[in-house]
């Protein structure tokens, strides 16, 4: 069962076109992921089983602060056409609620899946606006840090790179709560897994 992500450029009147290379970043690093402009500063992605590439593909989007992002859970009328515009089934309902709600939200997010697993799909929300919110106070010192972590870095390594002592690199880990973000990510595409398990037995049953 799919993951579907609605995707709206914030303030999109005041701001310039942030799609096409919003796009070409989200194929660089999920290529074989289907993404489609649909209308507007909007454009929609399917991932088809993997819940921490959309973990991964959220908080990529949610770094940019250019985007209210919904995920909708649930599934898809077959076969999927190439063009996203032209899908159905309740996976891409629920993503264009979700997308709509996240703009009334200040972390702009919002992760709906359809019953009986709305309430896991809550869960997995909630914790991945933990994760954002962790995130919103991270200094430019500490996502130097943290990038060169999550890249596989050793503190000496990040140290020699960015100038610094490794006690420095270290202290910015600390600040910026990247042990516990690296912690939580897996957790969150447990959430959004256990979300869809749910979903497709009740599927199964019915």
């Amino acid at each position: 069962m799919p993951y579907v992500l609605t995707v709206d450029q914030i303030s999109s009147r005041r701001r310039k076109d942030h799609v096409p290379a919003t796009m070409a970043t989200m194929t660089g690093l999920f290529p074989d992921v289907p993404l489609t402009r649909t209308v507007g500063d909007e454009f929609q992605a399917l991932f088809s089983s993997d819940p921490m590439s959309v973990v991964d593909a959220i908080l990529t989007l949610m770094r940019e602060g250019n985007w209210h992002v919904g995920v909708g859970i649930g599934t898809v009328a077959e076969p999927t056409p190439h063009d996203l515009r032209e899908a159905r089934g309740p996976a891409f309902v629920v993503a264009r609620r979700a997308v709509e709600e996240a703009k009334d939200r200040t972390d702009h997010l919002r992760v709906i899946a359809v019953p009986p697993a709305q309430d896991e799909g809550q869960d997995a929300e909630v914790l991945l606006g933990l994760v954002l919110a962790l995130r919103s106070r991270r200094s430019p010192a500490g996502w130097a840090a943290t990038d060169l972590s999550d890249n596989g870095l050793t503190q000496a390594e990040i140290g020699d790179q960015l100038g610094v002592s490794r006690q420095a690199v270290n202290q910015r880990l600390q600040t910026a709560r990247w042990s516990l973000d690296v912690e939580a990510r897996p957790v969150a595409a447990r959430l959004l897994a256990r979300a869809e398990r749910i979903a497709t037995v009740d599927k199964q049953a019915s």
